[in-house]
């Protein structure tokens, strides 16, 4: 498989195990967005729309100026007749013929008015919609036609009273000079770019008259030919804005005659609500809830500096992976290690065989079998990891060890069922010349034990002397393993003290508890102090957030297996 392929398909499994182990999280957010879009389909108040459809035919062609384009004229048009459909003037009129301040609705003023009015134009034509919403179908509709209508009505005596004065202005009884100056004002005839040649010509040609008459007098052949000239471009700028008037008038009285605004489909009284649309609300739910629960088990992944999978122990903590011990509740009065010894296959059982032999991989010498079981900080378990790590040891036949060596939270005695009125203590302090004398026997073959014995007030002091050296070197001689029960590496310093005459170490972390920067600071401080970290073991591992097989898979497996197989007593 190519290398790209096998890295999806690895980023693949890693973000579906994060949603594995996240589930709740993953469910509980997507119930609550699902039932949050749910609440708003059903209980939020329905609005309806309706909508009038008009015909805005553009002005028309002989009026507009020659300088622009008919298409840009027919964009500005439109948008400034949408603007006026939704003008303060029109929708205040609205407002007060329909008395919409005593609807509850409208009640707050004009603002909400303009809120739920809007124009809809239809791409390509010169349609628009009118649309008017309200939680009451009658009253939209009703909205909708009379601003339609009042729009219809002031477009129309807008273009009358424009084109009336123009016409007014154009046929009233004035003397020559004045009917020119009107008519020279027209915008018109202002921006034709005939008249404008034209009055650039005259121009010049009246500039070059003045310079003539500074030359020669009136008389002069060449003075009398420009002025004649100057008469002659005057008289074709006449005509030329006769014909432009005349035109004018002709196309102005024909937009006395009608409309370019008309109502071509009334508003209709709506029957369904626009929003919320349920359908499409429940479903946006769904999706929405699934990718906002996914994101937030992702988010939450990523925020999470605690330990808890093999990628975890390898790419984090950057030590081997000896194994995972699940979690599970001990029987009152009942032994600690009893799932281990008993004839039944369980999961404990079978973690705690791969972890030992996880441990016989992982580098520990024959010659120095001893090492030491540890953790960042109490509570995650290392002597509950320690205790059973020595029963299935001592189920392979060799003889085996385990030290109490936390002077100051000693648990072996507890979890062996052992006395703890003499033990370790007694040997460091001179009290006990002999650690054969602390020995004690735990009712599993092969298996001692050292217990801690009373504790005391200087622990540090105790670990700092040379029978402490003088012990592991009696053990080594007499045990193929020794397992010592130590201390956490923080807050004190015990561990240490340790791992001057024991340089293998087992480290347990918590299933999400102990945070990761932490963890690394207590590895370096024990590699840092010459002990070799042999592997992580994850502890107290919930299977239904475990990811890799999946713990599901995992938990089957061996359900399956004790179904096929008789209960006996295995050595593995």
């Amino acid at each position: 498989m190519p290398d790209n392929e096998q890295d999806v398909e690895i980023d693949l499994a890693r973000y579906f195990g994060i949603l594995s182990r996240r589930k709740w999280i993953v469910l509980s957010v997507a119930a609550s967005a699902m039932l949050g879009t749910a609440a708003y389909a059903f209980l939020a108040t329905p609005i309806y729309r309706a909508s009038t459809l008009l015909d805005i035919e553009p002005v028309a062609k002989a009026i507009r100026s020659e300088t622009e384009s008919g298409r840009d004229m027919d964009e500005e048009y439109a948008d400034t007749q949408h603007r006026l459909i939704t003008s303060n003037t029109l929708l205040e009129r609205v407002y007060n013929d329909l008395d919409l301040a005593s609807t509850g609705e409208f009640s707050k003023g004009l603002k909400i008015l303009q809120a739920s009015v809007s124009v809809a134009p239809i791409p390509n034509t010169h349609l628009c919609y009118v649309h008017a919403e309200s939680m009451h179908p009658a009253l939209a509709t009703n909205i909708s036609t009379t601003l339609s209508r009042y729009y219809v009505e002031q477009n129309l005596n807008s273009q009358l009273f424009m084109s009336k004065d123009v016409l007014d202005a154009l046929q009233m009884k004035t003397n020559g000079a004045d009917s020119v100056k009107v008519s020279e004002s027209l915008p018109t005839v202002v921006n034709n770019r005939l008249i404008q040649s034209i009055k650039e010509q005259i121009f010049t040609a009246e500039a070059q008259l003045t310079d003539l008459r500074m030359k020669y007098t009136d008389s002069h052949p060449a003075v009398i030919a420009m002025r004649s000239r100057i008469e002659s471009m005057k008289k074709v700028q006449l005509n030329e804005i006769d014909n432009i008037v005349r035109s004018l008038k002709t196309d102005l009285s024909g937009q006395l005659q009608g409309n370019n605004v008309r109502v071509v489909d009334p508003a209709r009284l709506p029957d369904r609500p626009i929003r919320p649309k349920k359908l499409l609300v429940i479903i946006f739910g769904i999706l929405g809830g699934a990718f906002l629960g996914a994101f937030a088990a992702v988010f939450i992944e990523f925020l999470d500096q605690t330990v808890r999978t093999q990628d975890d122990v390898e790419k984090r903590m950057k030590v081997p992976f000896l194994g995972t011990i699940p979690h599970c509740r001990h029987k009152k009065h009942a032994k600690i290690f009893e799932p281990l010894v008993s004839g039944d296959v369980s999961l404990t059982s079978e973690a705690f065989r791969n972890l030992r032999t996880m441990i016989g991989y992982s580098g520990s010498t024959r010659e120095d079998a001893s090492f030491l079981v540890t953790s960042t900080v109490q509570s995650e378990g290392k002597s509950y990891v320690a205790t059973g790590l020595g029963v299935v040891l001592a189920q392979l036949g060799q003889k085996v060890l385990i030290v109490d060596g936390d002077l100051r939270r000693p648990r072996q005695h507890r979890h062996m069922g052992s006395s703890a009125e003499r033990g370790l203590s007694d040997y460091l302090s001179g009290a006990v010349r002999d650690p054969a004398e602390l020995l004690q026997e735990t009712g599993i073959p092969a298996l001692d034990v050292i217990t801690c014995g009373p504790r005391p007030p200087n622990p540090a002091e105790l670990l700092n002397t040379d029978k402490l050296e003088a012990l592991a070197a009696w053990a080594r001689q007499r045990y193929a393993r020794v397992v010592i029960d130590c201390t956490p590496v923080f807050p004190i310093s015990d561990a240490m003290l340790w791992g001057r005459v024991v340089k293998s170490a087992v480290f347990v972390v918590r299933f999400g508890r102990t945070r990761l920067p932490l963890i690394q600071t207590a590895i370096r401080r024990l590699e840092g102090g010459g002990l070799k970290v042999l592997g992580g073991v994850i502890n107290g591992a919930r299977l239904s957030t475990m990811s890799y097989a999946d713990g599901r898979y995992y938990e089957q497996y061996y359900r399956d297996y004790t179904d096929t197989e008789p209960p006996q007593s295995r050595k593995s």
